[in-house]
């Protein structure tokens, strides 16, 4: 088994690393055996149907947005890298009016008051630069993302072990790119956010994911 394979490289010192791995293994393990417990509830169906409907209400209101998603929602809408997602990471210029239309919709469809949120804002701040394309375009409504690199980078960024989505939107997006290298991702990386923020946390992410994905890539020494 993979983690096992690490211990004798780690030693007593790095028990955190450890448990890093344990957390990310077994709920990895739980989810692929059916035992994911979490409510994703917005399809990628649900979504343009949702998207159709604040169009319409923008024009009814004579207002206009630009939607920068995120996330998951990427993940799902452009990359079809999952069938659903939990809510909508996003940016956009709110103002009353659009914030009621925002909790009609989400009354409509039963969903979570923050169904669509702007908490991505924080971490955006480390970029150093962004490559968004539009994806949708409505009568008043316009819908754009964040290219397969930056999300490669982001998630690396994050190199959360629970939930393991990262994981795997990580290797969904190294095959779509078809990267082959550690220098390659490295240089995605550094494109988008610095080698500075390459910890500890990041390189076992990318150890973990050239295993996964059987590359043969220089392992980081954590």
């Amino acid at each position: 088994m993979f983690l096992f394979e690490y211990i004798p490289k780690f030693g007593i010192m790095n028990v955190r690393i450890l448990r890093y791995l344990v957390r990310f293994i077994s709920k990895k393990q739980e989810v692929r055996m059916g035992e994911d417990m979490s409510f994703e509830k917005l399809t990628k169906e649900l979504f343009l149907e949702i998207l159709e409907v604040l169009d319409e209400k923008l024009g009814e209101n004579r207002l206009e947005l630009s939607l920068n998603i995120y996330g998951g929602t990427v993940m799902m809408a452009c990359f079809d890298a999952r069938p659903a997602t939990k809510d909508i990471d996003a940016l956009f210029e709110t103002s009353p009016i659009i914030d009621n239309i925002l909790i009609n919709i989400a009354e409509t469809y039963d969903l979570d008051k923050n169904w669509i949120n702007q908490d991505i804002r924080e971490p955006l701040r480390q970029l150093k630069q962004e490559s968004l394309k539009e994806i949708y375009q409505f009568k008043n409504l316009k819908v754009f993302a964040p290219s397969a690199e930056q999300m490669l980078a982001m998630k690396i960024l994050s190199a959360r072990p629970e939930p393991f989505k990262d994981f795997d939107d990580a290797e969904h997006l190294i095959k779509i790119l078809e990267i082959e290298t550690l220098e390659q991702v490295l240089a995605i990386f550094d494109k988008y956010i610095g080698r500075r923020y390459l910890g500890d946390r990041q390189k076992m992410f990318l150890n973990y994911v050239g295993k996964d994905l059987n590359k043969k890539w220089k392992e980081f020494s954590v």
